[in-house]
């Protein structure tokens, strides 16, 4: 089968790899710009602030141990792939939250940019509104219960308080699946109203429906052996998709 990822580079020891799928992407961006130079900005904007999203996981994620094997871009957005999973719910509720923080910091220094900058081009003006609200849409999407995504993440955390971490999985993974049916729903009304993103919103729900189940059953896996069989035994999902 002909390779489908490629890698782009090596940062903080990670390495980040590109998939087809993100590449076609990124040309749709650039052919729907105002201009040439303006869609390639976007394009290049979008790849950059999922990366830096990304990042904010790993490298969070690397403070209490767990490494990150790779990260990779595709259409749906961006993965990270850890090695080992937090372990602990304030662990996880800190990996998970610092994605859409990046996501928000890249923001405000959009905003910055553009209240302070006194370069007025159109091409200075469009990529940096396009910097502020693409991170701002990114990182309150990924702040959404949809587990396991960044928010569901965040509300399992929250869970694991009060409950064991399966019977906290498993109701993050319930409320996430409601969240996939309204995404999924979204999508096909979009699709047939002349919406936008209406195939990737529904490809979405359907990896929050499968990969919230798969976390289920690893987190029950997971109580009934011992950590370090765990780790011996099963690879962790990626962490998260952006």
């Amino acid at each position: 089968m002909p390779q489908l990822k490629w890698k782009l580079f090596d940062l903080f020891g990670i390495p980040v790899l590109i998939d087809l799928t993100f590449g076609i992407i990124l040309l749709m961006f650039v052919n729907s710009g105002p201009s040439f130079a303006i869609g390639l900005s976007e394009a290049l904007i979008l790849a950059i602030s999922i990366v830096a999203h990304e990042f904010g996981h790993a490298l969070t994620g690397r403070v209490f141990g767990c490494e990150t094997k790779t990260i990779t871009l595709s259409f749906v957005g961006g993965c990270a792939s850890m090695v080992s999973m937090p372990r602990k719910g304030w662990q996880e509720f800190l990996v998970a939250l610092a994605g859409p923080l990046v996501s928000f910091v890249l923001a405000i220094i959009g905003f910055l940019l553009l209240a302070f900058v006194p370069i007025r081009s159109d091409f200075v003006v469009d990529s940096l509104l396009y910097l502020m609200w693409m991170n701002l849409i990114l990182g309150c999407f990924n702040l959404l219960p949809g587990f396991p995504m960044d928010g569901g993440r965040i509300f399992r955390s929250v869970l694991m308080l009060f409950l064991s971490r399966p019977k906290a999985t498993f109701v993050a993974m319930v409320v996430g699946r409601v969240f996939a049916v309204l995404l999924a729903l979204s999508g096909i009304y979009s699709l047939f109203n002349g919406g936008g993103w209406a195939w990737i919103r529904i490809f979405i729900a359907w990896m929050i429906w499968q990969d919230g189940y798969r976390e289920y059953q690893l987190a029950l896996m997971e109580s009934s052996w011992s950590y370090s069989d765990f780790r011996a035994k099963v690879s962790p999902p990626p962490y998260d998709r952006d």
